[in-house]
């Protein structure tokens, strides 16, 4: 079967990406397509030609789609990239010969394979993560039960029918703010198990780990592996991180006691912060158009916490 990821990031994100486009690439070669949504972010990722990656220009995706330049125009700017999560989904099974495509965000970082994951959704044509709200994180229920952080589809009826509706549904409504049952591209997914009988709902809890779940779990380290109870590490969502000015990077901690919160600070955020921090400088110091273009699109705390 032919995979392929995709995601999409402006020149504010690129060492996040990198970071991330970095760490999965350790465990699987799958192709990349990403989707630039700036001029200045095609630019370096043409000269940084990653290997694997293949980029994809947002005025080439525009022309496919032109229903989305009133929506480029009437909505905010983190409000139209939410829009494009199921165009670049769809633009891809036109135009290549994927079978099964995954889009993940810019901001994750893999630890170990994702390949155990993949081979437990057998035949499934979507496959979901949830949130997993620990207490701590409940009434954030509201903004979806599912993270959009990581989609799977498979190239048959059932997939491609669910990736229709979706690019439908958010082409219709897609804000940042909770309206109507609605929450920018991602609470439309809290109706996906009714919709396809064969999704797949990813209860690894290595999966898509957060702010919004470490509480819920035991984190140790065995055999120089992290563990969350009993299921390895293989990705964690470093949403609501932020760079100052100066360059110093924050990952927010979230409460989950004793032992747990120091792996969680010596073997997680510690060593991504300072990844960062050393991957931004290195991006600017050969990019230095990069510097005078930094103007970092900032989410809501309900988006930040839930994208």
């Amino acid at each position: 079967m032919k995979e392929v990821y995709c995601t999409y990031f402006d020149h504010n994100y690129l060492s996040r990406a990198t970071l991330m486009i970095e760490s999965l690439r350790r465990y699987d070669q799958s192709p990349i397509y990403v989707l630039a949504l700036s001029e200045l972010c095609e630019t370096v990722l043409r000269e940084l030609a990653l290997p694997n990656v293949e980029i994809v220009p947002l005025a080439q995706l525009e022309a496919a789609y032109p229903e989305l330049t009133p929506l480029k125009q009437s909505r905010k700017v983190v409000e139209y990239y939410f829009t494009l999560s199921p165009f670049l989904p769809h633009y891809l099974f036109a135009n290549t010969d994927a079978e099964r495509i995954t889009y993940i965000d810019g901001d994750l970082y893999f630890f170990s394979s994702p390949r155990p994951v993949f081979d437990s959704f057998g035949g499934a044509s979507v496959a979901i993560t949830p949130h997993r709200f620990s207490f701590e994180y409940r009434n954030h229920l509201i903004y979806g039960r599912f993270n959009v952080a990581w989609i799977t589809y498979r190239r048959n009826a059932e997939g491609l029918d669910c990736l229709n509706t979706y690019k439908a549904e958010c082409t219709a409504w897609c804000y940042d703010r909770v309206e109507d049952g609605k929450f920018g591209d991602q609470k439309y997914l809290d109706a996906w198990p009714g919709r396809c009988p064969t999704l797949k709902i990813i209860e690894h809890k290595g999966f898509n780990l957060a702010i919004w779940n470490v509480g819920n779990y035991m984190i140790r380290v065995k055999n120089g592996a992290v563990l969350i109870d009993d299921d390895p590490l293989i990705f964690y969502h470093f949403a609501s991180t932020q760079i100052a000015p100066d360059g110093t990077v924050r990952a927010p901690m979230s409460s989950c006691g004793g032992r747990s919160q120091a792996v969680l600070r010596d073997q997680v955020i510690r060593p991504y912060e300072q990844m960062l921090e050393k991957e931004r400088r290195r991006l600017l110091d050969r990019f230095p158009a990069l510097s005078a273009a930094q103007s970092e699109v900032r989410y809501s705390p309900a988006a930040q916490e839930t994208a």
